[in-house]
């Protein structure tokens, strides 16, 4: 199987990559690939790999950074590893290592499989072509890279795989009859509509509005700094999201994307951010001023705008990510359980790594059931 492997959009020829792909899949579609490039290019290399034969068209995207012990202690700190085993991992985890997928936004697909002879052979070729050809043998692999190529069980198929539980995807379904933001309103019950009800009369004096590509522009050091917020409370990100991006993704039409700012009196004070595709709304990155949080309710107040747009767009599901889950499940988000597969050539530290690995579990938490009857 001929793979061919890119370490740069500059080299990929557009015109096969668009064919391969078909536009099947939004998240693949190259301008948005260049926009995250151009926006992120200290300690990360964009992978895009391809194969057109007769019997195997595929088209991927990958990335390759360093993953040091810093980050993985974030992590550690929100879930119940022992912490004299996570510190023997943090000495040995400041490794180079490649996601077949997307670091910045983890929860979405970023393979199409047109059409494949053999997904196991394939999977084991990819690997290898980029163990061989960037010199690294540590991979993270999301459940939905395997989902897409229909591999079930994949450290089954493949024993040398380390099968990590991460944080859940949250999200929440959009009834067909929730013609209006009222109707999601009135949907709920009556505890959880006093509290909407409460977020909407505190964030009153909370101008929301649309930030053109001046406006981003304008604003793009405060918007990092709204962002470097959030993420301090989030349990691990492997990336520095850079928010620059923004003036280049809201030009683009696929995915669509908005960028919201929320400003008390002339002080952005918050933003969110929304993706549009596949017939749903992507809510992830966004940040807020705490300083304010409390009084106005802000981060209530995205949760809630961003239901409000989704019905607006005649989305399926507003999926929120993985961070805050207990909290968004106070709007109606319910968890789709995550897993990753570690990949580590080396097979002595495969065998020091996966039992401290295995112990690695998300945080316990609970789900609210906020509507007053359940969605069908």
């Amino acid at each position: 199987m001929n793979i061919q492997l890119h370490t740069s959009s500059q080299s990929v020829d557009i015109e096969q990559w668009k064919r391969i792909g078909k536009d099947r899949n939004p998240f693949l579609y190259m301008p948005f690939k260049q926009a995250l490039e151009k926006n992120h290019t200290e300690g990360i290399k964009h992978l895009y790999y391809m194969v057109d034969e007769a019997d195997d068209n595929i088209i991927g995207y990958a990335q390759k950074f360093s993953l040091g012990g810093g980050k993985i202690s974030a992590y550690q700190k929100r879930n119940s590893v022992n912490k004299g085993l996570v510190s023997f991992l943090l000495g040995l985890l400041k490794l180079d290592v490649v996601v077949v997928g997307n670091g910045l936004i983890t929860n979405v697909n970023n393979i199409t499989a047109n059409s494949i002879r053999n997904k196991d052979e394939f999977v084991t070729a990819l690997l290898d072509k980029i163990r061989l050809r960037l010199s690294v043998g540590k991979f993270i692999i999301p459940d939905h890279f395997f989902s897409h190529l229909k591999i079930e069980n994949p450290e089954v198929v493949f024993p040398k795989l380390i099968k990590i539980e991460i944080e859940e995807d949250m999200k929440l379904r959009l009834s067909k009859d929730w013609k209006s933001f009222a109707d999601y309103t009135d949907s709920l019950k009556k505890k959880y509509r006093t509290r909407l009800r409460g977020v909407m009369a505190k964030s009153d004096s909370v101008t929301i509005s649309l930030l053109s590509k001046d406006d981003l522009i304008r604003h793009e050091d405060r918007i990092q700094e709204l962002f470097e917020n959030v993420k301090k409370n989030s349990s691990f990100g492997a990336l520095t999201f850079n928010s620059k991006v923004f003036k280049d993704l809201i030009t683009l039409e696929c995915p669509k994307s908005k960028v919201y700012g929320l400003f008390l009196k002339k002080e952005l004070i918050g933003f969110s951010s929304e993706l549009i595709a596949n017939n749903n709304l992507y809510s992830y990155f966004i940040g807020l001023d705490y300083t304010y949080n409390q009084e106005y309710r802000i981060y209530e107040r995205i949760l809630n705008e961003s239901i409000k747009h989704g019905i607006e767009c005649g989305a399926k599901e507003v999926i929120f990510g993985r961070t805050a889950a207990e909290f968004k499940s106070n709007v109606g988000a319910t968890p789709e359980k995550s897993h990753i597969y570690i990949h580590l050539h080396d097979p002595l530290l495969r065998w020091v790594l996966r039992p401290i690995l295995s112990k690695i579990k998300p945080k316990k938490w609970t789900q609210r059931h906020p509507f007053k009857v359940t969605l069908g």
